[in-house]
């Protein structure tokens, strides 16, 4: 089977590390960082791959990434929020096509949106 890895666009590498590697949890898989040229770097958790862009090609910003079945959501969301960021403090909600799924939406410092979703 084939494996998506959907392309975040960003603006700012430092902003990128706090929030998806040191709030969400992701770690950094590999990057690519010339001097004086945007930065592409790819992120994880799990089975879960993002890339994430400065190159104004790539990606626009404002997208909406799903990562749906996520285990045991309700820790994930405890951990977030006892973490404190500033800058965040998602809810956690029942699905609106299904009761026996929560969700975790969080909005990233460039626009973009990811929404983890998982069973009660």
């Amino acid at each position: 089977m084939a494996i998506v890895k959907p392309v975040l666009r960003a603006f700012d590498y430092a902003k990128v590390i706090e929030f998806y590697v040191e709030w969400l949890g992701f770690r950094v898989d590999w990057e690519h960082r010339p001097e004086n040229t945007p930065f592409y770097i790819q992120i994880s958790m799990g089975d879960i791959v993002l890339n994430i862009s400065e190159h104004h090609g790539d990606a626009s910003p404002g997208a909406c990434v799903c990562i749906d079945s996520f285990e045991d959501i309700e820790a994930y969301h405890k951990k977030l929020i006892d973490k404190q960021y500033k800058y965040n403090r998602p809810g956690l909600e029942e699905a609106f096509y299904d009761p026996s799924i929560l969700t975790v939406t969080v909005n990233d410092p460039f626009y973009n949106k990811i929404i983890f979703a998982g069973k009660k």
